[in-house]
């Protein structure tokens, strides 16, 4: 990646943060995320997802921080997504072994609302991170809190629907490039 091409994200993320809508529109379905801003409508506003990289000699990961702004209200709110303890993390990152992508995720609009679709590798201790292993997919949906859950975040995305690849010598992303041709159900 370019000093250029960071530059540029960051300074749309800044401008962002800062309230300017400076959008770039994505398809309907987004594979593989690629680094920039990518927009979706969603109910009465517009899901905004800042994608980003980082990478140096020994780590490379991709950092996902979504926001939602609603059509009349100039605020842009940060979209949780669950960690593993199920609370909420602003920004979600993906996680590679070696060379090999353990996790990563990417968006699913479909007409019953916009997913982020997160797949999971895990392998047996003592085994590379390239043998076979149990990926599991984790469908989350965009939600607004609603006044049932008054003190949620206005905006998360839920878990939606858990699928497993048991013993799969699939990679991460051939998982998410099947992901994005289904639906959030068996």
């Amino acid at each position: 990646m370019s000093w250029k091409k960071l530059a540029a994200a960051l300074a749309c993320s800044v401008a962002l943060l800062a309230g300017h809508a400076l959008v770039m529109a994505a398809p309907a379905e987004t594979y593989p995320l690629k680094q920039g801003l990518h927009q979706w409508t969603a109910g009465t506003g517009k899901l905004m997802l800042v994608a980003g990289t980082y990478q140096d000699t020994t780590t490379f990961r991709r950092a996902y921080s979504f926001y939602f702004k609603e059509a009349n209200d100039d605020a842009w709110n940060q979209v949780p997504v669950p960690d593993k303890n199920k609370l909420p993390q602003f920004t979600w990152n993906s996680a590679v072994g070696g060379e090999t992508t353990l996790a990563d995720g990417i968006v699913a609009a479909r007409q019953d609302g916009i997913y982020f679709v997160v797949a999971d590798k895990r392998v047996e201790r003592n085994k590379s991170y390239v043998d076979k292993g149990d990926i599991f997919v984790t469908w989350y949906k965009f939600t607004q809190a609603g006044d049932d859950h008054p003190d949620d975040p206005p905006y998360a995305f839920k878990p939606a629907f858990t699928r497993t690849y048991p013993k799969t010598a699939d990679t991460v992303d051939a998982i998410l490039a099947r992901e994005a041709s289904l639906q959030p159900r068996k």
